[in-house]
């Protein structure tokens, strides 16, 4: 984990509940495009549901987005290049 104080907008923003004292330390792993968190974490974060079915569809959900946003992720990058 990266010490960074506040972070940064395009490193992981995850800084896990057992931390309790300032600084924290963030994940730092570089994040999803537009989103806060890479990937791990962004599906530790959304992950919903209160009965196996619920969680199951919305970890499908989840990782479409995750699949979409790679694909935008990726088109940025050979645009940048």
């Amino acid at each position: 984990m990266i010490d960074t104080g506040l972070g940064s907008a395009k490193e992981c923003q995850y800084i896990g509940s057992e931390q309790i004292k300032w600084p924290f330390k963030m994940c730092g792993q570089k994040s999803i495009a537009g989103k806060s968190y890479c990937a791990e974490h962004y599906h530790q974060m959304y992950k919903k549901g209160s009965s196996n079915t619920g969680a199951k569809k919305m970890e499908k959900l989840i990782d479409r987005e995750l699949a979409d946003l790679k694909r935008l992720q990726e088109i940025e990058e050979i645009d940048n290049v």
